[in-house]
């Protein structure tokens, strides 16, 4: 099969599911009325006028169905696909800045550790044993000549997250719902915020305080990287290194 006729039954297969199913009935009353039906003397009065009505209705939907598949989901599809790479690009972008809260930590213990989702108990530890005043991120400032410290580094993510969110949303048109939402689940999260209010806190000075935040923060973040994964693989390494991925 040559690739244009590949992708032609690709566009005919994310056609809505009752619109084809619409479809066929269409062609089967059509081709059972002029080539079955019309072969037989009428079972009523004005069966032929029926069928023909019938007939006729069904060449009007088959018509239609033609009309908006090549004018309107071909080109749909066509800015779908070409939209998807930056929707791609960015959605992973938010996952690596989720991945690079912890793997960093993590590399404090073992400088060869690789991001992975911690259970509960070693997610706390791993918090608890991070002093946040501590200078000892993955990040040094302009004119500076030291690292910056925990809470720097995660202001740093935080803010480049919600640019990306914000950046998303000029395409809002061309996203599903389910992206929609996992994405608005992020962008309300209590890490989110409630960031900048635990700033205050002084009696705690690791990342303790945040344990409840950034522990149901990195599930949306599984969940937001389980439908890229399913949704946009191919423009995963597209525009970009991602060193916080596994």
């Amino acid at each position: 099969m040559k690739r244009k006729e590949i992708k032609l039954f690709k566009y005919f297969k994310n056609v809505r599911k009752d619109l084809k199913q619409i479809l066929f009935l269409a062609f089967s009353l059509y081709f059972s009325i002029e080539f079955i039906f019309n072969n037989y003397a009428e079972i009523f009065t004005n069966a032929d006028k029926v069928g023909q009505l019938i007939s006729k209705l069904s060449i009007s939907y088959i018509s239609a169905f033609i009309f908006y598949f090549v004018v309107v989901h071909i080109k749909s599809e066509n800015d779908k696909e070409n939209i998807n790479e930056y929707l791609g690009y960015k959605v992973y972008s938010i996952i690596t800045y989720a991945h690079l809260i912890i793997q960093p930590m993590l590399q404090k213990f073992d400088n060869k550790a690789r991001f992975e989702y911690l259970d509960n108990e070693k997610l706390s530890n791993l918090l608890a044993s991070i002093n946040r005043a501590d200078k000892e991120a993955p990040l040094r400032f302009k004119d500076e000549n030291e690292n910056a410290n925990w809470m720097e580094w995660l202001a740093y993510l935080k803010e480049s997250t919600e640019k990306s969110l914000s950046e998303i949303y000029v395409r809002y048109t061309h996203m599903d719902s389910k992206l929609i939402k996992i994405l608005t689940r992020i962008e309300n999260s209590l890490y989110i915020s409630q960031f900048d209010l635990l700033l205050n806190f002084e009696y705690d000075k690791t990342f303790t305080l945040y344990d409840l935040q950034i522990r149901t923060y990195l599930k949306h973040i599984k969940d937001l990287e389980d439908y890229a994964d399913k949704n946009f693989k191919q423009f995963k390494y597209r525009n970009g290194e991602f060193v916080g991925t596994k």
